[in-house]
């Protein structure tokens, strides 16, 4: 009788171990570590700290990732913003750990699961010394972005309208990273920055001396990590991951630490 509580027992916690350890894809079960590709460079998502120690709400999730599915080590593969699809196609890596907006587009080659929301917004110099509240305002000026971003396009499509209203397009510049994308503004060399909200919050939160937000969050979408369309299993895997983050608190504990909870996917 004994014995035969401990097996029923033993069936009952099965199910629930499986759920926190899904099936991986062999390769992955043999491998050390998992390789993950992000351009590090977008606080507060993903970056550098003053220790040179790799730190935001992406390298937190990712760490919830590596341990949940079988503890091992990552190997963080910088690769500027714009390279990091070619990187997943080119089995560069696992998993992209960024902030990749989850488009159509991205759908056709990679897979993605969603961890969050996000949305555009554009940066100015404190006082907002060129008058830039909408999109229109920033018709003839220096628009600094990332290359590959969301917010690039935005803003050629809306280059398109100023064009059609017969007003001068704006001077997109384009940068390979967002670092230097916000320095381009820092130094004059912009008239505005464009970028996420997240972002954007981020550099007015460490100098709020020195920039405010022009236009506000505008454009949302969900936003997630790419993973290879062969690699399903894993796909299903990090799904559910994150929906065992969301039950058991830890995924609304990452978004609060870096104060962006109002992005949390719901339930």
């Amino acid at each position: 009788m004994k014995y035969l509580s401990l097996l029923l027992a033993f069936c009952l916690i099965a199910p629930l171990a499986y759920a926190d350890n899904p099936d991986l894809p062999a390769r992955l079960q043999k491998a050390d570590k998992w390789v993950f590709c992000s351009g590090v460079d977008s606080p507060p998502m993903v970056f550098n700290d003053e220790k040179q120690n790799r730190a935001g709400v992406v390298v937190d999730l990712g760490e919830q990732i590596a341990k949940r599915l079988g503890n091992k080590k990552i190997e963080w593969r910088i690769i500027p913003f714009a390279g990091l699809i070619p990187a997943m196609l080119a089995r560069q890596c696992d998993i992209i750990m960024d902030q990749l907006f989850d488009k159509p587009e991205r759908r056709e080659v990679i897979d993605m699961v969603n961890y969050m929301y996000s949305s555009q917004a554009v940066l100015v110099g404190k006082g907002n010394p060129h008058n830039i509240h909408k999109l229109d305002d920033l018709s003839g000026k220096k628009v600094a972005a990332l290359n590959g971003s969301t917010i690039r396009v935005l803003l050629e499509e809306h280059n398109k309208k100023l064009q059609q209203a017969q007003k001068a397009p704006m001077k997109l510049v384009i940068y390979s990273t967002d670092t230097d994308a916000f320095q381009a503004l820092r130094f004059g060399h912009a008239d505005a920055y464009g970028t996420t909200v997240e972002s954007a919050g981020w550099y007015q939160s460490i100098a709020p001396d020195l920039f405010e937000t022009g236009v506000p969050s505008f454009a949302r979408i969900l936003t997630g990590v790419g993973i290879h369309k062969e690699d399903k299993a894993l796909t299903a895997a990090v799904e559910q991951v994150i929906k065992a983050m969301q039950a058991d608190g830890s995924y609304l504990q990452i978004l609060k630490k870096w104060n962006i909870e109002d992005d949390q996917l719901e339930f």
